[in-house]
């Protein structure tokens, strides 16, 4: 029964290894902090495919030492030490290269041009419709007449360039009830539904959008104050309780 007890507990292992791991964790662990300290503010701000593999090596380089009592330490510090070598020489080479900065870090990828969905980018980076839908409204965007440019960083955080007077365009966000629909709507404008491309047209078009081809129109909108799309009727309260 007790070898069974030691068995779950500690393994194979000896019941001082236990206190031999606390240690080595002491040791590495500062060690890491080190190497993490030197490789610089960049890797701690954002993490690229380069500082990703970098990640996930240093967790397989600190894990053997303190799970097995026949690993020493001094394999893993020579591992942390190359790997920081490894990362100051690609970020030396990065700052001197842009080809090489692209290669390893990868580029921005353009996700709306000019009020719509560049979508031959979206799938060229296999970032989808929805999914670039979702991180605009995050970022307070309500409908792609806003947006001049966006782009896809290589971190994966999306940045924006906005027109300094909104276009009219597609709406992003969710919808609300008829009346609000008629108060944000433009008459004489239709986006399309699919990639956000505005036309000039007194009535729904039949043709399909020069971009896509998709054949699905909808009325296009402007852009309101977030207290509005929350609050519609609030300033119809106020005047009402002046009056």
């Amino acid at each position: 029964m007790n070898n069974v007890f030691h068995k779950w507990l500690i393994g194979e292992a000896p019941w001082r290894f236990a206190g031999e791991v606390l240690l080595r964790f002491v040791i590495i662990y500062l060690i890491l902090l080190l190497v993490l300290r030197l490789m610089g503010r960049r890797f701690a701000g954002q993490l690229s495919i380069v500082d990703l593999a970098i990640m996930v090596m240093l967790g397989a380089a600190i894990g053997a030492p303190l799970q097995t009592p026949e690993k020493g330490i001094l394999p893993t510090v020579l591992l942390l030490l190359t790997l920081l070598g490894c990362f100051r020489l690609l970020s030396l080479l990065s700052f001197y290269s842009h080809k090489i900065e692209t290669f390893t870090q990868g580029d921005a990828t353009l996700l709306v041009m000019d009020g719509r969905l560049a979508l031959e980018h979206l799938y060229h980076a296999e970032f989808s419709r929805d999914r670039t839908l979702s991180k605009l409204r995050s970022l307070g965007v309500q409908h792609l007449g806003e947006v001049r440019r966006a782009w896809l960083e290589p971190t994966g955080r999306v940045s924006l360039l906005l027109y300094k007077q909104p276009r009219v365009g597609l709406w992003l966000l969710p919808d609300q009830n008829e009346g609000f629909n008629k108060r944000i709507k433009v008459e004489g404008s239709f986006a399309c539904a699919n990639c956000g491309f505005v036309i000039q047209s007194d009535s729904a078009p039949e043709t399909p959008c020069d971009y896509c081809q998709h054949r699905n129109w909808q009325p296009a909108v402007k852009r309101l104050g977030t207290e509005k799309i929350y609050n519609p009727h609030q300033k119809e309260h106020d005047t009402e309780a002046n009056e």
